[in-house]
């Protein structure tokens, strides 16, 4: 009966999906990453494009399309419908999240039916980790939207069979999703393990060999909507800039903090130090459990089911991601969000997998009036408990911790569980207390600068932590320690701090320590952090 409504149900689910992402959208200040994105859209506005260089173009534009926006939207209202920059700069990402949801669903109904499309679609609605995400302004959210658009065209197109005049606009979709997939982040891989996931399904009347027709329109489309989206790649010192960043010329700390240990995290040194269990740790201490029992058993249905197209995606998918992602030298959880529609599917698998035997299971007994029982309990367990979760978490989403985490926020992914939340409050103390000219030191440069100018303290001169073993330390300075922003470069310093001094005010987010600021009357803690 629910499928007679499903426009209306998708609605409500994008609805339900907007709300819990916008909720208390600019409550969290900004992060080091996203302060880069406002330079960026400012820049784009003088006309300059050189900024930021190793991303792509395409989240920069929006970024300045939809502050212009919200900078006319607050020309005409009172200021309390004003909206703040921090939420402008971060509702492109809620908005392509939000409609994520649909393409999850247009999937997932073809391959399993109806049930599994809207579960998925769901899950993915209420799922913390990918609500926590779709509200930072990263390429990731466009990375995800993008490449399972183009996966449900090309997906569309194989299912056409013959190579109508429809197939082939699917295919052209296809491409030109793929091409704005590069135009969010240079990930091209997806565009790879899409085409080997059908060659290695077999031939059949829905998988049958692309004529060159197609290749040409798969690829003439991508490689238009990637140049249109992300001209700044025909410039010629793009590309030289790219690979000096691969190359890892340009970065200045190195380390990723992780349960009371400093790991090396660079590309470069694939396989990393970071534990291969990152990823899996992160789903075990936060999926909500009835979403980690239903993963566990869609898991085992997925890979004991054969010759199933839709299962075959599922696995395939899944052990292309968590591998690599496990081996790769740099690990990060806002990369988890490409592994999530993944996670909602094979879980949606598993949540009507039970719910069928559990109805077969009562059918047979003859025991049809408690159909509805269960009908209330799985939407109890699957639906009203996480998003009960998730509404408890907001709107510090990247906290949340099933009970198998023993309430330790912060502890894990200190980097990704706080990305600088609490730092805009802790500046605005600074900025509060510190005399005229006064010093703040910290590792979030563009953050304190942007926060000092924000909150009209221009006086105040700021330093880097990591550099302080070549700079002295300005008397009386404000020195910023963040769990999340230690690194090889400032650990000996940080370690001097918190063994001889006491905090003057520690920042907290619920449970979490935010962050925590000491105060240096004398020069003899740079001395001491100098001493081998």
């Amino acid at each position: 009966m629910v499928e007679k409504y499903r426009v209306v149900v998708l609605a409500a689910m994008v609805g339900l999906s907007l709300f819990l992402r916008l909720h208390g959208l600019g409550e969290v200040g900004f992060s080091e990453d996203e302060v880069h994105k406002v330079e960026a859209a400012r820049a784009y506005l003088r006309g300059n494009v050189f900024v930021n260089l190793e991303h792509p173009m395409l989240m920069k534009l929006l970024i300045t399309l939809s502050t212009r926006a919200a900078d006319a939207w607050n020309r005409h209202v009172s200021p309390s419908l004003c909206i703040s920059e921090e939420v402008a700069v971060r509702l492109p990402n809620v908005f392509l999240g939000s409609l994520t949801g649909v393409v999850i669903f247009l999937i997932a109904e073809t391959m399993f039916g109806f049930a599994v499309g809207l579960t998925s679609a769901a899950l993915w609605a209420i799922g913390v980790d990918s609500i926590a995400i779709n509200r930072v302004a990263k390429e990731d959210t466009l990375l995800v939207f993008f490449t399972w658009l183009a996966f449900y065209f090309y997906l569309k197109a194989k299912n056409l069979g013959a190579p109508t005049a429809r197939a082939r606009a699917c295919y052209a979709f296809s491409g030109a999703s793929f091409g704005l997939m590069l135009a969010s982040k240079y990930f091209p891989h997806y565009f790879g393990l899409n085409a080997l996931y059908y060659h290695l399904l077999g031939r059949n009347k829905r998988n049958q060999p692309l004529d060159r027709r197609n290749i040409f329109l798969i690829l003439g489309a991508m490689g238009v909507a990637f140049l249109l989206a992300n001209p700044v790649i025909l410039l010629p010192n793009v590309l030289p800039y790219l690979f000096a960043y691969v190359r890892e010329e340009m970065m200045t700390h190195h380390g990723y903090f992780m349960m009371g240990h400093l790991y090396r995290n660079d590309l470069l040194y694939t396989p990393g130090n970071v534990p291969l269990y990152f990823y899996p740790l992160l789903l075990l201490v936060k999926t909500p459990l009835p979403l980690l029992a239903a993963l566990i058993v869609g898991l085992m249905v997925v890979f004991k089911t054969r010759h199933h197209a839709g299962h075959f995606f599922l696995k395939f998918m899944f052990l292309w991601w968590i591998v690599p992602f496990s081996l790769l030298g740099s690990k990060f959880l806002r990369y988890s969000l490409s592994l999530m529609p993944m996670v909602s599917m094979i879980s949606a698998v598993g949540i009507v997998t039970l719910y069928q035997v559990a109805l077969t299971t009562c059918r047979k007994q003859r025991e049809g009036r408690f159909q509805p029982v269960f009908v209330a309990t799985f939407l109890a367990l699957f639906f009203i408990a996480p998003l009960w979760s998730a509404w408890r978490s907001a709107p510090f989403y990247s906290l949340y911790l099933n009970p198998i985490g023993w309430g330790r926020a912060g502890y894990f992914f200190p980097h990704d569980e706080i990305y600088d939340a609490g730092l805009r409050e802790t500046i605005q103390e600074i900025c509060d207390q510190a005399p005229p000219g006064g010093s703040a030191g910290g590792e979030s440069p563009s953050v304190f600068k942007y926060y000092f100018e924000k909150f009209g303290r221009r006086d105040l001169c700021y330093f880097n932590l990591s550099e302080v073993l070549t700079t002295d330390i300005p008397t009386s300075a404000y020195l910023v320690v963040q769990d999340g922003r230690k690194y090889f470069e400032n650990i000996s310093l940080i370690d001097v701090l918190e063994t001889n001094f006491e905090a003057v005010r520690t920042v907290a987010i619920g449970d979490a320590v935010a962050a925590k600021v000491y105060q240096v009357k004398n020069l003899a803690l740079a001395k001491t952090a100098r001493s081998p």
